[in-house]
């Protein structure tokens, strides 16, 4: 099955690491993030080589920019979204600037409470931006199933109506409902992690294997197809009539 009916994107993570992060901590080899930002760093030139892979093969790009130095660098590179991650959702020097790129903006929502959703739907309405919101869990991976929280995306579809709404997961790659569960919610935007383990770096927990995201994407299929028609106001079946 080639999924016609989905439009992909890749996205990349913008940072400038020489600011980003603190100096006291640049080559702290014993914190986690510290040591894989640094291991895995990227100039602008890689990026752009990227980008042109990823461009012929016909798909969209989206980029997170952690920081104000990244989106003032993404003036002269060739993408389609602007991501906000959920640790820098309330993040209004971030944001300030980000509403003056002329792109579509994502912003992922975990552990935000619903005043501070509120402050940035309200911030983005009122600069006429074109964006949406994803409900995600920032527990990676969320392991236990009470903590998917899905009714959020009921929550936001009802308080932001005119918003587009998503879901950008962290689940393991084996718990198959979840995707169900946010395609019945009326989500319609997906982040997926996918990896390719190399002999130097190996896949996170949270991260599907291409064999298996090929499967989430059929279960998400067949949800939208259980699913049906938004706003069905006459029934096609001529058997149930």
């Amino acid at each position: 099955q080639d999924f016609k009916e989905f439009t992909f994107a890749f996205k990349l993570q913008f940072r400038n690491l020489d600011t980003f992060i603190h100096p006291d901590y640049l080559n702290r080899n014993d914190l986690h993030y510290i040591k894989r930002f640094q291991e895995t760093k990227l100039n602008i030139e890689d990026f752009k080589k990227i980008i042109q892979k990823i461009r012929e093969k016909n798909h969209l790009v989206v980029i997170t920019a952690f920081d104000n130095d990244s989106i003032s660098t993404l003036k002269n590179i060739d993408y389609d979204f602007l991501k906000i991650a959920s640790c820098s959702f309330n993040d209004w020097p971030l944001l300030e600037d980000a509403i003056s790129v002329k792109k579509p903006i994502i912003l992922s929502t975990a552990g935000a409470n619903i005043s501070t959703v509120d402050q940035v739907v309200a911030f983005m309405l009122h600069r006429k931006k074109d964006f949406a919101l994803l409900h995600c869990v920032a527990e990676y991976p969320t392991n236990d199933i009470s903590n998917f929280n899905m009714n959020r995306i009921d929550l936001f579809k009802k308080r932001y109506s005119s918003i587009r709404v998503g879901y950008s997961t962290h689940e393991l790659p084996d718990q198959e409902m979840i995707i169900n569960a946010a395609v019945s919610k009326g989500a319609d935007i997906f982040e997926k992690h996918i990896a390719l383990p190399t002999k130097k770096y190996s896949s996170n927990l949270y991260s599907s294997s291409p064999d298996q995201t090929k499967n989430w994407l059929k279960i998400a299929y067949d949800a939208f197809k259980i699913c049906g028609e938004n706003n069905q106001s006459i029934l096609k079946n001529k058997n149930e009539q």
